[in-house]
């Protein structure tokens, strides 16, 4: 038992969220009250004992003494709470933090391995629990070190009252870590079908369309059951171990107790006792149910926690055979020369891309073409540092895009999707998620080309869209995911399919945008367009993850018969 409730600690600590400074409080508080409350029961035998004999002046000096036990209890009480609320908020506040960076810096593959719903359970539920999990260890030590110096005392009190009480401490421990060991098994096994439940919850509120057109909520309907059905068997048979504990282990207590408070009397009234060392025993003997209570209560939320730590632990370790690491490379005087060589990648046991290499120039406009599925979105995802190639050299200004720190990187390689994400949050607000200075934003929204459209609005910047951008044409969003991209100040912008979902007009405004963008950046851009494909510098055409085209639109048109194909 003692080994898996180190274990618990020490991957609680090996989360990187405390602070030395607050622990030391914690612990020295911790220790501090359980010292003044050992006190108070030997003090309370010295009253008794010197007003049996008549001492006027040490029962005064004995009740003195005792107040300020008592006093000196309740000021370090007070102490260990501001400790704990001082750690508890530090530690929150620090996991949540360290979560959302590890979130933000995975691979792709992080949320198929890891569900959304466990993701946001961890960082808002169990995270609220772990905060404490220090301040649980130190009241299991500190309590564990107060019984045993109750278990010393009461031996010197009498040998075979002293083995009786140690015998109990040790029932007592063995029974409370037989149940919680069988108890946190089906703990784990409920806590898994709760995020069944959440996960099933958000998929239902994604694809409600889709339940509604196909008649699926019977059988959706049954999956819940199923799921709430394994939680409740879960749930019934942790109860029982639970019940074990706060059943049998008070009852032995209580058997102890009759038989301690009972040779004590037998050993007072033959004469060889005084009625003072029975207030010793019945305050120490209760010190140690109080204590027993503490230990009992922090290891079981202990035991309960250390889920949740694990949860915690996932997320910030989370592992994958192709994980990126960074390098320590900080130079942020990028061109934009990008070049893949002999790369390839195999995905989920399907090579998707195949040797392929290429050189794209700065200042340059290059599309990437290519039937659904021929692997033009993996060049991206590999640019992104999404994936890791598995062969190959990918470069940026002759520098592996690995050497590079992350936020060297992440700063001048930057992406505008065919559907981009906007935060429920205004304009400006927005914008403020990569740079808060206002007038580089509407030096960005006009280089976009949104800058007099957001100025046309009630609100101007300060206008706030809801529920993905809802409240605006899909044109406007995606002009201002791009003038998002600007304000990043990457010099290698990534367009995936920008132009697929929008009008006439506003695909000719992206056009004139990127001839412009063109002068200072490098810009790659997958798309199904001619139009696109003829103002485009070079083309590079795919084809189950091989390159079998580079040129101009005019070059290839007259000379590749695949790019010939894809034009009709």
């Amino acid at each position: 038992m003692i080994k898996r409730y180190y274990l618990i600690a020490k991957k609680y600590f090996s989360l990187g969220a405390n602070n030395k400074k607050l622990l030391a409080h914690l612990f020295i508080s911790a220790t501090l009250k359980s010292i003044t409350l050992l006190l108070i029961p030997f003090m309370a035998s010295l009253i008794i004992k010197y007003v049996t004999i008549l001492d006027l002046k040490m029962t005064l000096v004995s009740t003195f003494l005792f107040l300020s036990a008592s006093s000196l209890y309740v000021l370090v009480h007070h102490y260990n709470y501001n400790a704990y609320s001082n750690n508890a908020a530090y530690v929150h506040n620090k996991l949540q933090e360290l979560i959302m960076d590890k979130v933000t810096s995975y691979d792709e593959n992080f949320t198929k391995n890891i569900s959304t719903s466990y993701i946001i359970n961890t960082a808002f539920n169990d995270v609220g629990k772990v905060q404490c999990v220090a301040d649980l260890a130190f009241d299991v030590v500190t309590a564990f070190i107060a019984m045993v110096v109750v278990i010393v005392i009461m031996l010197s009190v009498n040998l075979f009252i002293g083995i009786i009480t140690s015998v109990l401490v040790l029932l007592t421990i063995y029974v409370v870590g037989r149940n919680m060991k069988r108890r946190d098994y089906y703990l784990v096994n409920q806590r898994r079908e709760q995020d069944n439940v959440s996960s099933l919850m958000g998929q239902v509120l994604d694809g409600n369309k889709e339940i509604k057109s196909f008649n699926m909520e019977a059988e959706l309907e049954s999956y819940l059951n199923k799921y709430k059905k394994n939680r409740a068997r879960n749930y019934f048979k942790k109860r029982i171990y639970d019940n074990n504990i706060s059943v049998i282990v008070p009852a032995i207590l209580g058997i102890g107790k009759v038989f301690v408070y009972g040779i004590l009397i037998y050993l007072i009234l033959a004469g060889s006792k005084e009625i003072s060392v029975l207030v010793l025993v019945i305050g120490y003997y209760q010190n140690i149910q109080d204590n027993y209570e503490k230990f009992y209560g922090c290891l079981n939320d202990l035991s309960s926690n250390s889920i949740r730590i694990d949860r915690v632990y996932n997320i910030l370790n989370y592992k994958n055979k192709n994980m990126l690491e960074f390098g320590e490379i900080d130079n942020d005087f990028i061109s934009g020369k990008v070049e893949f060589k002999h790369v390839s990648f195999t995905y989920e046991d399907v090579e998707v891309m195949k040797d392929v290499s290429f050189k794209i120039r700065p200042n340059s406009f290059t599309a990437i073409v290519g039937k659904s599925g021929s692997g033009k979105s993996t060049i991206f995802r590999l640019l992104l540092r999404l994936y890791k190639a598995e062969t190959g050299v990918i470069n940026l200004d002759d520098i592996s895009i690995y050497d590079y720190t992350k936020e060297v990187y992440s700063s001048n390689v930057s992406i505008v999707t065919q559907k981009p994400f906007i935060f429920d949050m205004s304009i400006r607000e927005n914008l403020n998620l990569v740079d808060s200075n206002h007038e580089h934003q509407i030096e960005a929204c006009k280089r976009a080309g949104i800058h007099d459209y957001i100025m046309s609005l009630k609100d101007g910047y300060n206008t706030k869209l809801v529920r993905d951008a809802e409240n605006i044409s899909m044109g406007q969003k995606q002009l201002i995911a791009l003038a998002r991209t600007l304000l990043s100040k990457a010099e290698v912008l990534l367009f995936d399919e920008v132009t697929s979902s929008l009008d006439v007009e506003t695909s000719k405004k992206v056009m004139r945008i990127l001839k412009d963008l063109k002068k200072d950046h490098t810009i790659l851009m997958i798309t199904h367009k001619p139009t696109l494909m003829a103002v485009a510098d070079e083309v590079i055409v795919i084809d189950h993850g091989k390159v079998v085209g580079k040129g101009t639109h005019a070059s290839l048109l007259k000379d590749n018969e695949y790019y010939q194909v894809l034009q009709k």
